[in-house]
Parts: structure tokens; C-alpha cells; sequence
């Protein structure tokens, strides 16, 4: 499978992707340096696809150092119901 994504680098190394990905498991890649400036636009939302990953793992990581309790939200299953279609 190949695939192309857009990602800034910085004058030390850190890559920063334009958009979030999903992979099945890990892979190699080859990264192609174009002899142009990232705009200022390229450089915000590889910043905020940082902050994103960053949020995401700490919530993964306190679900699963504090998972719910089995009946945690049983009395909301009532409010769940959304009735047939």
C-alpha cells in the first residue's frame, strides 16, 4: 500500500503531520524534503493534528488506568433509548 500525507519538518527533525492517520500496524516510510517553506496554515493545523494525538492518548491512557465501574451508567440507559426509525 502506498499512501502520500503531507507533513511539515523542522530545522531540528520533528516531523509533524498535516492530518491524522490510521494505519493498521506500524510501517516504514520515505520522506521526500521539497525546496519550499510550509505556510503559515500548514504549520497551524500540524500543530493543532499535535495536539489532537497528544489529548487522545492521555484520555486512552485514563480510561485505562480508571475504567468504568460495570454499572457506572446504568441509570442513563433510559435516556439511550432512541425509539425505531
Amino acid at each position: 500500500m502506498l499512501q502520500t500525507i503531507e507533513a511539515v519538518i523542522d530545522e531540528k527533525g520533528t516531523l509533524r503531520i498535516l492530518e491524522p492517520i490510521e494505519l493498521p500496524k506500524m510501517r516504514r516510510v520515505i520522506i521526500t524534503i521539497l525546496n519550499e517553506e510550509p505556510t503559515k496554515e500548514d504549520f497551524n493545523l500540524a500543530s493543532q493534528n499535535q495536539k489532537i494525538i497528544m489529548l487522545e492518548r492521555q484520555h486512552a491512557q485514563g480510561y485505562a488506568s480508571h475504567p468504568s465501574k460495570k454499572d457506572e451508567f446504568a441509570e442513563w440507559e433510559s435516556e439511550q433509548v432512541w425509539g425505531e426509525s
